[in-house]
């Protein structure tokens, strides 16, 4: 299993394609943008899943885009795929004006697993930063979105955001077994140890 972590965008943020080498497959997660980094990332491999962590316009921008380029199903958590389609609450038009919203293909259950080659990544439904935020849980990384951060935390004042679910899915994200490696939708790669040492809201 290997990941990558490309930055840019609006808002500066993480995109990751995660590879299984054996297979040649890759899921991308949270396409924000496409550029030709990413592109030139995903080449070598067969796109099996384009992965959301949540719904808001600077975490779905390119979604449209790359599922016409690699022919891969938009997947997110069941409760997010109304949210994602609608600019009215996913933030598009409150903080930049202009409608962006993306299709989502297959809704997600929370539990459900799913496999990029041999790698499986579990949904974990992690409501909070958005009603319908999830992690995607691999055997060495998380991918939390804006859930969990780089010692912060998403916002929760935005449309279907609460402060107390978000507390009780850290929590939830605390107690994980392991140390594994936190991939979050802005700031640094961290570790779950880094952030159980180092972040005031674990």
């Amino acid at each position: 299993m290997q990941y990558l972590c490309l930055t840019g965008g609006m808002l500066a943020e993480n995109c990751y394609v995660l590879f299984d080498e054996t297979s040649g497959e890759a899921a991308v997660i949270d396409p924000g943008f496409v550029n030709d980094r990413l592109l030139a990332a995903i080449k070598p491999y067969k796109v099996r899943w384009i992965l959301l962590t949540h719904g808001h316009f600077d975490h779905i921008e390119g979604a449209d885009r790359l599922r016409a380029v690699t022919g891969a199903p938009v997947a997110a958590l069941r409760e997010e795929g109304p949210f994602a389609a609608d600019p009215t609450q996913n933030g598009s038009l409150l903080m930049i004006g202009r409608p962006v919203s993306c299709k989502v293909d297959r809704l997600l259950e929370n539990g459900e697993t799913i496999h990029i080659g041999a790698i499986p990544v579990r949904v974990l439904h992690t409501p909070g930063h958005t009603a319908g935020g999830c992690c995607f849980i691999t055997p060495e990384a998380i991918f939390t979105g804006d859930t969990l951060m780089g010692y912060s935390v998403g916002r929760c004042d935005l449309p279907t955001g609460d402060e107390a679910a978000l507390l009780s899915s850290l929590r939830l994200l605390a107690t994980l077994p392991g140390d594994p490696a936190i991939c979050g939708g802005h700031g640094p790669v961290t570790r779950l140890s880094e952030e159980k040492r180092n972040n005031p809201y674990l």
